[in-house]
């Protein structure tokens, strides 16, 4: 019985191991079709790559010369960032500006008296109103910690309060509004009055403002009372040599302003030209005499003319100071005007020249200028109504600049509707113009230009691992990983002799030296001249095989010097509208453009070949299921063979032994 066997499972012939063989045997062809696929996975994986690269490359040469190019890109540069600062967007003119900041816009933020630690806020209804908005609250009583908590829950965005403990044994209340100008003011509603005045946040304003009435009996004469100028519906109006004085009730003026709207028209238009030289009288010339062929001209006239004088033109005077206030009983000069195309609002703080005013004056020395006021007013800024702030740490007024010499006000700190495209944020005040100059961004043009190079060699660095096999190649490359050396190893020689990837190269490097036609002329057609080249001037003993290779380098001084220099040749090297159609036709990136679109679209070289293996695989893959169904076959047909044979041979042997036991009991009865 120990040498019962099943067939194909311990069989004593060994007949697993044979069948085995003799599958792998077959499996050979199997196994060579499986490295087929292998192998075309690795060529459609590197072209998708090659695409992927050529699809960068188009792109940062598309954004070279397309609507998104940062030739079309603006940056604002202030003068002094810590008076303004700016941004520009493509809409932005070129050009510059000087703003002069006389101060910033705020908002109202009133601080307290000293308070007691204990101090409370009573029960009752609180209200607060910022320019039109308001924020109104029930408050139940309680500590002053709680009010500002329930305060700045109820009034996000309008107004805002804190409390500060200032000394050990004291505290402060701090209240703001959210919103600047002057149109913002912080008023105190309910029982907020009542808070507002016990807490010494606000105190009665017992003099209120002055609304200076401008008619005929207001105005007084000056220095010269025969040239007393006239007022015409509420708007005082001087005509060149006109002056006028409005007195006014003695006005303490530690805080207050002056406002008037002011038009200053020039009439400069009107000066008649100088006058020129009359006609005549005028001198002929003597006759001249003939004789047949002979003529004698005549003596020229031996009178002298006198030489014309002209007249003297008529006497024109500029003169900007036209505005002066009674100051302490001294007429002193305020701030210049100039000419308006309209009324301008304009306000001048009065605290600096003295402590009272009395009287306002106005002259016009000016022979060509009419000058006309309106709408004065002396008011304190800080006063709310029937109160004022008792320590008021900043007021509600508009920032005001003057732009080349007129003057603006706004709201805002920040301000986009002075120059299109150019949103300026006000910093702080300054004592002197600031210059505001909008222009090109080079460094987002110098950013995509290196975007571009950088793209570019990416993509020569792989066609040259792909179509060479020297490792040279690799080493050249410096800025890549020890894993990415060792990927580029895998791929070296990959499509070697490829005549795509070798067309598509030598392309690249005719584009990149390509002249090209620029507003700049022979001065800047060539990339080269930019500061972007191959600099492949190689020889000697200093011969770099890497320069050969057709990656391009970037002279950054150079460049620079392009940019700054020759801007609008740059861009034309890059794109270029030769036609007037308003669509670039010219340059070095729509060359890029139009050669890899072919490669890359649908039904595009690229494509068909990633098709094209795609093809051979699936092929492939038909060819190894076909394959493995006749492998299983095969087995099958070797294990049924084989165990037909262990049977036939089981039974040889089961014969042979019937015939020996026999052999060896016949010996055994003689």
């Amino acid at each position: 019985m120990s040498d019962f066997s099943i067939p194909g499972v311990n069989s004593k012939y060994k007949t697993e191991e044979l069948i085995q063989g003799l599958v792998e045997a077959e499996k050979i062809p199997l196994k060579r079709m499986e490295d087929s696929i292998s192998s075309y996975k690795t060529r459609a994986q590197t072209w998708r790559e090659v695409n992927q690269g050529l699809g960068r490359f188009r792109d940062s040469s598309r954004a070279l010369f397309g609507f998104q190019s940062p030739f079309r890109e603006r940056r604002a540069v202030s003068g002094d960032e810590s008076v303004l600062t700016a941004t520009a967007t493509r809409e932005a003119a070129e050009g510059k500006t000087r703003l002069l900041v006389k101060h910033l816009a705020e908002s109202d933020k009133f601080l307290s008296r000293p308070l007691n630690l204990d101090f409370s806020v009573p029960e009752g209804k609180y209200g607060f109103r910022v320019g039109e908005q308001e924020v109104r609250f029930n408050f139940r009583g309680g500590k002053l910690s709680a009010f500002i908590q329930t305060l700045n829950s109820r009034g996000e965005g309008i107004v805002r309060a804190q409390v500060v403990r200032n000394t050990t044994e004291s505290q402060v209340f701090m209240i703001e509004s959210l919103k600047t100008g002057a149109q913002n003011p912080l008023s105190f509603l309910d029982d907020s009055v009542a808070l507002a005045e016990n807490s010494g946040l606000v105190e009665r304003d017992l003099e209120g403002s002055r609304r200076i009435s401008l008619d005929q009996a207001s105005v007084k004469p000056w220095t010269k009372p025969s040239d007393t100028a006239v007022v015409q519906n509420g708007t005082l109006k001087l005509t060149p040599n006109k002056e006028a004085a409005v007195p006014i009730s003695p006005l303490k003026i530690n805080n207050t302003v002056l406002e008037l709207e002011v038009k200053v028209t020039s009439r400069k238009g009107e000066i008649p030209p100088p006058p020129t030289p009359p006609p005549g009288p005028s001198i002929p010339e003597a006759p001249s005499l003939s004789f047949q062929d002979i003529t004698i001209q005549g003596g020229a006239s031996k009178v002298v003319l006198p030489e014309w004088t002209p007249p003297e033109g008529p006497r024109i005077v500029d003169d900007f100071a036209m505005m002066f206030a009674g100051i302490d009983g001294v007429p002193v000069p305020l701030p210049e005007l100039s000419d308006t195309a309209d009324f301008v609002k304009l306000t001048i703080p009065l605290g600096d020249y003295g402590k009272e005013i009395s009287a306002l004056y106005f002259r016009n020395n000016n022979t060509h200028r009419d000058i006309e006021l309106r709408a004065v007013h002396l008011y304190d800024p800080s006063a709310r109504g029937d109160f004022r702030p008792v320590n008021p740490v900043s007021t509600a007024r508009d920032a005001q600049i003057v732009m080349d010499g007129i003057p603006i006000q706004r709201s805002s700190n920040s301000i986009s509707d002075l120059l299109p495209g150019v949103t300026i944020t006000l910093e702080g005040p300054g004592t002197k113009p600031v210059e505001l100059a909008v222009e090109p961004d080079r460094e987002k043009i110098k950013d995509a230009l290196i975007q571009f190079v950088g793209y570019y060699n990416q993509l020569i660095a792989n066609i040259n691992i792909l179509t060479r096999t020297d490792e040279n190649i690799i080493q050249e490359i410096t800025y890549l990983s020890p894993e990415e050396q060792e990927k580029a190893r895998e791929k070296l020689g990959l499509f070697n002799g490829d005549q795509t990837l070798l067309q598509m190269r030598g392309t690249f490097q005719n584009i990149m030296m390509n002249p090209y036609p620029t507003s700049a002329g022979e001065e800047v057609a060539l990339l080269a001249q930019t500061g972007i080249s191959t600099n492949s001037r190689t020889g000697g003993a200093n011969y770099d095989a890497a320069k050969l290779r057709g990656y391009l380098e970037i002279d950054e001084s150079r460049l620079d010097e392009t940019l700054k220099n020759n801007l609008a040749a740059m861009q034309d090297i890059f794109g270029n509208d030769t036609d007037g159609d308003l669509i670039a036709d010219s340059g070095v990136a729509v060359a890029v453009d139009n050669y890899i679109r072919p490669l890359v679209q649908t039904g595009g070289i690229i494509p068909l070949k990633l098709s094209t293996i795609d093809s051979q695989i699936s092929q492939t893959n038909r060819r190894i299921d076909n394959y493995n169904r006749y492998l299983e076959n095969f087995e099958r047909n070797l294990k049924r063979k084989y165990g037909v044979m262990e049977s036939a041979l089981g039974g040889l042997e089961k014969s042979s032994q019937a015939v020996e036991n026999f052999n060896r009991s016949g010996a055994t009865n003689r």
